[in-house]
């Protein structure tokens, strides 16, 4: 059964239109299958393995498409030539999808079901707990939180330093989304489950494990009937210094990650933290949105270097990024995680448009998320 409407305003047909995009995405996941040898079963054999990955990818892409849908009809709204856009980016990561979708059958049951997803879980659900505690009970605020999370986690306990920052996204949820840590640890856990589900899924893309988050907290709050949060969209002057922000932002954690050899955690850390300080005190009216910006930005710059090996390829995700937003500010507010989703969708869809002119370019190998 679908989930009940959610009460943002304008928008309760929410769940109804996540039923639609499972069914269109799952008849999807069953061709991808079916080209790959095999069929959706339940019996034994490598086909019941194929249905974790493909489970785990047709989530993924569910959200993308739900947050990239509804910000298309944002952007209508406000102007045609900012839906033109939107609505590109939607076609582009919808075709990326596609393509992404003929890897995906590379994770074992076996592998899944291992002590070493039980710890990923626990690193998920402690970087969730963490950051949350970090965010509302020490009032450091999301960004720095989970900033703060995600170098600790690279100092202190590097091989799951992905895990824990993945589910510090899930504690940047806003207090008033999910309102105490019973509820950040539901959410946690679904985030957890889905990353070791798509273990496989979309490798070297910035922004995936925020989207892990993001189903874990969307999900939650529906589940627990919560309003999410609504954020008007700034006037056009403000707006531009967002994308601005975006495109800096996406460059200088790329630079970190890759051409300085840091890694994406704490090159998006560093980001994050730096923004967090810094420009609410630069820029007492504005500040905050910026370093929401920031940090977003920083989950598009953690692409890897197979997905996106010249900068001016990250400089227009990081524009798209920015774009996107603005855009969606006022859909499914205080919902951890919808940062890295927004940056995810940037990078699918600048990835699609770059893999039409590229066709022969071979899909990278499987790697650790």
């Amino acid at each position: 059964m679908c989930p009940r409407a959610s009460r943002v305003r304008g928008y309760r047909s929410f769940p109804g239109l996540v039923c639609l995009v499972v069914d269109w995405l799952a008849r999807s996941g069953s061709r991808v299958l079916a080209q790959a040898g095999g069929e959706i079963m339940l019996g034994e054999g490598t086909a019941v393995d194929r249905t974790v990955p493909i489970l785990g990818f047709l989530l993924l892409s569910v959200m993308v498409v739900v947050l990239l849908g509804f910000t298309v009809y944002q952007s209508w709204v406000l102007h045609s030539a900012l839906g033109i856009v939107v609505t590109l980016a939607l076609i582009g990561a919808i075709y990326e999808m596609l393509r992404e979708g003929r890897r995906v059958p590379c994770v074992q049951l076996v592998e899944v079901l291992s002590w070493e997803s039980v710890r990923t879980v626990a690193s998920v659900l402690v970087g969730a707990l963490l950051a949350y505690s970090l965010s509302v009970d020490v009032g450091l605020g999301a960004v720095t939180a989970a900033g703060l999370v995600a170098l600790i986690a690279a100092l202190v306990v590097p091989d799951y330093a992905v895990p824990i920052y993945c589910g510090s996204f899930v504690g940047m949820t806003s207090a008033r989304l999910l309102i105490s840590h019973w509820d950040v640890a539901v959410a946690g856990g679904v985030a957890a489950v889905l990353y070791v589900l798509t273990s496989c899924a979309y490798p070297g893309f910035g922004g995936k494990l925020g989207t892990i988050a993001f189903t874990g907290s969307v999900f939650t709050g529906l589940g627990l009937d919560r309003e999410f949060l609504v954020t008007e969209i700034p006037e056009l002057s403000t707006a531009l210094v967002i994308v601005l922000c975006a495109a800096v932002a996406t460059v200088i954690t790329y630079w970190l990650s890759v051409t300085l050899g840091h890694g994406p955690v704490i090159a998006s850390g560093i980001v994050g933290i730096a923004g967090g300080l810094v420009l609410p005190a630069v820029y007492p009216e504005t500040g905050g949105t910026l370093a929401v910006m920031a940090m977003c930005a920083s989950f598009a710059g953690m692409s890897s270097k197979v997905q996106f090996p010249r900068w001016w390829m990250m400089l227009a995700v990081g524009l798209l990024t920015g774009l996107v937003f603005v855009n969606s500010m006022p859909l499914l507010g205080g919902a951890g995680g919808k940062l890295g989703t927004i940056a995810f969708g940037s990078g699918l869809a600048v990835r699609g448009y770059l893999d039409l002119i590229e066709r022969t370019r071979p899909l990278p190998a499987c790697e650790a998320p």
